[in-house]
């Protein structure tokens, strides 16, 4: 949750000072003819990084909802299987986020770094301390490694599989069922 956290308040960050900073015109002709220069928002490299940082945001968040929800079933439902089910899953999502998260959360605040130019480097703006506060969630915790190993050397063969199935069985059913829909095509194939 940290490196969704970091990531969060960098993106922010990044997006109000891309909004007021100004440099160059667009590529494509003045957007704001009144100012000296247009925004950097306008600039497809900047809209790149914010669009990059947005998603792993939103999808982060689905994501710590999604485990969080089986994290309540696993200690509270009243159905034991439903409760293991839940557990098993939480089990093995457990290492898959928190270093996805963690190493993205640093990836957001590098970005925010580079919105800001040579401004995330100093101070004033605080970007520079995002970076840190997001190195140091991979690392401890369980740095990223070890928990590669847990999911690999714990999870993935324990109970002769049965965490992975917790997954990929729901999956496979999900796509068997959608393959028609032609709305998720693209997503399906």
């Amino acid at each position: 949750m940290q490196g969704l956290g970091v990531a969060e308040v960098a993106y922010q960050n990044g997006l109000t000072y891309a909004k007021d900073r100004v440099q160059m015109r667009s590529l494509d002709g003045t957007k704001y003819p009144d100012k000296p220069a247009d925004p950097i928002i306008v600039h497809p490299d900047v809209r790149r990084m914010l669009l990059i940082s947005k998603a792993f945001c939103e999808g982060a968040r689905a994501l710590s909802y999604w485990v969080g929800m089986n994290l309540d079933v696993s200690l509270h439902h009243p159905d034991a299987e439903v409760k293991k089910e839940a557990d098993d899953l939480v089990q093995l999502l457990t290492p898959i986020v928190k270093a996805y998260q963690t190493d993205m959360g640093f990836e957001v605040s590098s970005l925010a770094m580079q919105i800001h130019g040579g401004h995330g480097y100093i101070k004033e703006y605080g970007v520079e301390q995002y970076a840190r506060d997001a190195r140091i969630a991979m690392i401890y915790e369980g740095t990223n490694g070890i928990q590669a190993l847990d999911l690999v050397g714990r999870k993935m063969g324990a109970n002769m599989g049965r965490y992975l199935r917790r997954f990929f069985h729901p999956l496979s059913e999900y796509i068997e069922t959608n393959m028609t829909n032609t709305e998720l095509q693209e997503f399906l194939m």
